[in-house]
């Protein structure tokens, strides 16, 4: 059954996201912070307007900031260049175009000097410049690294200024930006996203065209990735949205696995910690991946016994302790050995659910018996083990994305059942 994750009241404002970085415009690295904040902010119910990115040059930055406060309304929010290096000036540059006058925060500066020397290290003097403040504008604090935000109000709009790494950004965010944000509230929505796996696209809109083609009073988007498809609905009205939401998920019924923004591994943990199941992994194709993903919740240890990565058919063997003449005659993807792999693990923890995977990833080692993207899953409990085939693709990344993915979700459904 998917969480009861209470639906988020929104609230209508423009913003723009200014990315500053000379590595975003090269490929260098990937813009993920336009990319999170979008989907961040359209969560609650902005209207993101505008995406702008240039490089690290007062020119471009000025340019930039002209074309985006020419709107007069809403908020910037700028990410990057608020480090210590010589290429980092969005600092410098945002005080002289709000025309503010900067001072030396001593107190930060001993702060910054007795974390960097907790850590064995004397600070840098070009650490200096990230206890520089504005005389005329607010700060924003930083919990995680070394460079404070800023907010500044000019031409009645508000400029948020934040650091480029994305961890400090995020949380910068959380802690400040949206609570501002949900505070101005212009008009009331509704909104709630119903998050699917293990059907395509295609299939979904299928489904679901009888009841969202009908006049039902909500705005619906879809939002497909690897790991599935999130459709969002939002209305001015709740009772709207709830009567279109209970209609959807009682149609996809088990591809749904949560309202909300819980992750499927959270599901999973969240589910084998309220029925007591301990688990444990034996993967070979995913290299870890499943097992990373679970611990990467908080709550796991108590349900998550290990996991053993036999990559190799002698670790197989060795450690797991298949049988040679099963991978001898059925070869290591199979779902003779996903069958052995899951009892053997199972064993191995003492866990109650054991959960194996073996593949062929690619992009070489298929064949035309056993194709690139040909997975098995394994799953044993103590009264019985079974294997599920799945065909992915030719793309390895997205082949242990999508397997890690069915294996999550796999163990959602059966978890309950054990």
């Amino acid at each position: 059954m998917p969480s009861n994750t209470k639906p988020f009241i929104l609230l209508s404002m423009k913003v723009s996201i200014l990315s500053i970085g000379n590595e975003l415009l090269s490929g260098k690295t990937m813009n993920t912070n336009a990319n999170w904040l979008g989907n961040r902010l359209t969560k609650i119910g902005c209207s993101v307007d505008k995406q702008v990115v240039v490089p690290d040059k007062e020119k471009p930055i000025i340019n930039a900031l002209n074309f985006l406060v020419n709107d007069k309304e809403g908020c910037i929010i700028v990410t990057g260049g608020l480090g210590p290096t010589d290429d980092d000036i969005t600092r410098e540059v945002l005080f002289k175009y709000v025309k503010t006058e900067s001072k030396f925060d001593l107190d930060y500066w001993n702060k910054l000097s007795k974390k960097f020397k907790n850590l064995g290290i004397d600070i840098p003097e070009s650490n200096r410049s990230q206890a520089l403040v504005p005389q005329n504008g607010d700060v924003i604090d930083n919990s995680i690294g070394s460079a404070r935000g800023f907010k500044f109000k000019i031409n009645g709009m508000v400029i948020f200024s934040l650091p480029g790494v994305p961890s400090e950004m995020k949380a910068m965010t959380n802690a400040t930006i949206i609570p501002w944000l949900k505070d101005r509230v212009s008009m009331a929505f509704f909104s709630q996203t119903i998050r699917t796996t293990g059907i395509p696209e295609s299939k979904l809109i299928e489904l679901i065209s009888s009841p969202i083609e009908t006049e039902h009073g909500c705005e619906i988007g879809y939002y497909p990735s690897l790991f599935g498809v999130d459709i969002r609905i939002s209305s001015n009205k709740i009772k709207y949205m709830e009567s279109l939401q209970d209609q959807l998920t009682k149609i996809l019924g088990n591809a749904v696995f949560a309202l909300g923004d819980d992750s499927i591994e959270e599901i999973v943990v969240n589910k084998a910690l309220e029925n007591d199941i301990s688990l444990s992994i034996a993967e070979s194709c995913t290299g870890g991946l499943i097992g990373h993903r679970i611990t990467q919740i908080s709550g796991s240890s108590k349900i998550f016994k290990g996991s053993v990565v036999v990559y190799s058919n002698s670790s197989k063997v060795n450690l797991l302790g298949v049988g040679e003449n099963c991978i001898t005659k059925h070869g290591a993807v199979s779902e003779e050995t996903a069958k052995e792999m899951a009892e053997k693990v199972r064993k191995m923890f003492s866990s109650k659910l054991g959960l194996s995977i073996t593949g062929i990833a690619g992009p070489d080692g298929g064949s035309k018996e056993k194709p690139i993207g040909l997975t098995y899953i394994g799953l044993s409990t103590k009264n019985e083990t079974k294997v599920r085939k799945f065909q992915f693709g030719s793309i390895r990344k997205s082949n242990k994305a999508r397997a890690s993915q069915a294996a999550l979700n796999w163990m959602r459904l059966e978890i309950s059942n054990v």
